[in-house]
């Protein structure tokens, strides 16, 4: 059976808060996103602040497919297995609540108010990650997005060989060019290329 794709409109939380519009490039290869029939990823980092309803992006980029898959091989098998453990207990936790999109209610910033795997309200959150697939200028459903809070960020990155900490660490390195003052949370252990 043909699987079909779901595609909705980018959420403004997935486009560009330095552009403010739709990411138009991997961050890798320079690839043209918005014109191409090639899936890519995009993922942001957010740090709030107590007692503000206010957040900061910490960085952002899109990737396309091919190169997250390079990105991907860069991993150790060690690193690999842990991760895919750690979904896999993930969902069998989850047994009969299967992950389920009802396109007639669907909101996006309700799906995305809490840890995708903790179930941590992003409102109780310092930092969080949001990533979700996408295809042009549509986002992708078949594999939805999610929120990555501070405290599954730390379980996954305790699951990261040492080798693939620093193959994450030449990628941000080389592609985010961090400013100073977050370089101990990005160089840290805390983020996580899904």
């Amino acid at each position: 059976m043909e699987q079909h794709e779901i595609k909705l409109e980018i959420p403004k939380v997935f486009q560009s808060d330095a552009d403010e519009k739709p990411f138009e490039t991997c961050v890798v290869c320079g690839k043209d996103l918005l014109h191409s029939q090639e899936t890519y990823m995009i993922e942001k980092v957010f740090k709030t602040y107590e007692g503000h309803d206010f957040k900061s992006t910490v960085f952002e980029f899109a990737i396309c497919s091919a190169c997250h898959q390079k990105m991907q091989e860069g991993m150790s098998e060690e690193s690999m297995q842990n991760m895919q453990n750690y979904y896999q207990k993930f969902i069998e936790q989850r047994g009969s609540n299967a992950i389920m999109i009802d396109l007639r209610t669907f909101d996006i910033n309700q799906w995305l108010s809490k840890c995708f795997f903790k179930e941590t309200p992003v409102s109780n959150m310092e930092e969080y990650q949001v990533v979700g697939m996408f295809q042009g200028d549509k986002m992708l459903l078949n594999q939805p997005p999610m929120v990555i809070g501070y405290e599954a960020m730390e379980e996954m990155a305790e699951l990261l060989s040492k080798q693939t900490r620093d193959e994450m660490n030449g990628f941000r390195e080389q592609f985010l060019g961090p400013p100073p003052e977050f370089s101990e949370f990005i160089y840290g252990k805390k983020l996580i290329m899904v």
